[in-house]
Order: structure tokens, then sequence, then C-alpha cells
């Protein structure tokens, strides 16, 4: 493998879950500093706009900077540009609205899906449904399965996308964790290439297999939404396992460049 230039980071799971910071996220981001080894963290929040989510990052006490981080959220906004399509119906949380143009339940161009936690049900599900055999396009801001809370597993906005495809015969455009074109703009970002960045993540689908598939190299966290059961009976193989984001930097030590 080449020399590891830079880190890309998922947040939630790895950094913090819930309102809890994990210990010794600070102290690796200290130490890559301190090495000159440049990251960048991609998270699939869709909840917040990226100047919220950093503001509450801020105050979890994570050192994040906003120009540290790539949302999902956010890149939805840029796909929706590069598609021209204006006239919206944004299943999203009010906060994470900030960046889109205004939501619009009449006769939408895109109906863009996020995280609206206990919202959804089936009559809603049915108001997409018919838009979307009407024609309007499905953006998925990303297809995430669950993910990990102070409550456990929780059903995450990923399975209602896979209903509305199901339901449709119509392919969501996915933006984030795991599509390729989310881990490039984050080595776009740090103008590394892919195959000299490792992703840290706890997710083997969104994190480690996205990762992989444009030649990262990637390191499975057994903190977050990690299962030992999942993982052992998995296709997915991490590059490598640590216990926590502490742990990387002794973890960055014992690779050896080929």
């Amino acid at each position: 493998m080449k020399p590891i230039k830079g880190i890309l980071f998922d947040l939630d799971g790895v950094f913090y879950v819930g309102k809890q910071l994990l210990p010794g996220g600070n102290e690796t981001l200290a130490w890559l500093r301190e090495q000159g080894i440049r990251y960048q963290f991609l998270t699939n929040n869709t909840t917040s706009s990226r100047n919220a989510l950093v503001a509450k990052l801020q105050g979890l006490g994570l050192d994040i900077h906003e120009n540290e981080l790539l949302s999902a959220n956010y890149a939805g906004v840029l796909k929706l540009q590069k598609m021209g399509l204006q006239r919206c119906r944004l299943i999203l949380a009010e906060a994470a609205q900030a960046d889109y143009p205004p939501s619009t339940n009449d006769d939408p161009q895109a109906i863009v899906v996020g995280d609206i936690g206990n919202a959804w049900d089936y009559d809603l599900l049915n108001e997409l449904m018919t838009q979307l055999l009407d024609g309007a396009e499905l953006i998925a801001l990303h297809k995430g399965r669950y993910f990990q809370t102070e409550a456990g597993l929780q059903l995450d906005s990923g399975a209602f996308v896979a209903a509305l495809e199901h339901a449709t015969s119509k392919k969501a455009h996915v933006v984030g964790k795991p599509t390729a074109a989310f881990f490039e703009m984050g080595s776009t970002l740090l103008n590394i290439a892919t195959d000299e960045l490792l992703m840290v993540g706890d997710d083997l689908v969104n994190d480690i297999k996205g990762a992989q598939a444009v030649g990262c190299h990637a390191v499975l966290v057994q903190t977050g939404k990690y299962r030992k059961n999942l993982v052992d009976k998995s296709a997915i193989v991490p590059d490598g396992i640590i216990p926590s984001v502490a742990a990387l930097p002794k973890y960055l030590t014992t690779l050896t460049p080929t």
C-alpha cells in the first residue's frame, strides 16, 4: 500500500454518540496535525445544516471547523444544482433545510429524502410514491440502514428510500456514503489521491465498503454501530479494526508502505 497522507473520518459513532463525546478523538486530531497528516470529516448527517452541525459538535467539545466537514445534507444541495432542479419537496428536518430552495408539496420536480425521525408514516410514503410515479426525481441523501443512538440501534432513512424505490421501480439518486462521488469529494477537498487516504468509520457498508470501492484503506472502529456478530458474518473485510478512534495513531505507526 502507498503511504497514508490523509484521513477521512465518519463522525457519529466514531467521535460521538448522541450527546456524548467519545474519549480520545481530540487527542487523535491533535496528533495528526503534529504529524502533518490532513483530514476531512465525511458524515451522512441529514438533520442539520453544515453550520449548525459544526456548532453542535463544538458544543460537545469536538475540535472541528466548518471547512473540515462534508455532509450528505450539503451534498444534496450540490446535487440539485447540478441537475438543475429547483422545485423540490424536502423530506428533511426543519434545521436541515436552510441551504435548500423552499420546500413545496405542489408538483415537485424532485423529492429530497433525509432523516425525519418518527414523522414517517403510511400516508406520507403514499403521497411520495404518487409524486414519484407522476415524474418527480428521488434524491436520497444516503441509504443508511440504521444508526446508533443512546437507546440502541434505530432504523435509518435508507429503509424508506428502499421502500419508495420498490414501490415505484424508480432508482434514487444517492449523494452520501457509500457512493463513490461522496468519497471522491473528500479526496478532492484534501487534494490527496484516494489510494493515499485512510477511512475511519463504524459502518461496514457506508464507511468500509464505500471507501474500499474507491481505493481507500478502510479501518473499522469498535464503537457506535459496531456489532461483532455483524462483522463476523459479513463478506466485507476491513483493512483494519481498532477499538476506537483513540487507537488510530498507534495503528498508523504499524503500517508499512510498499
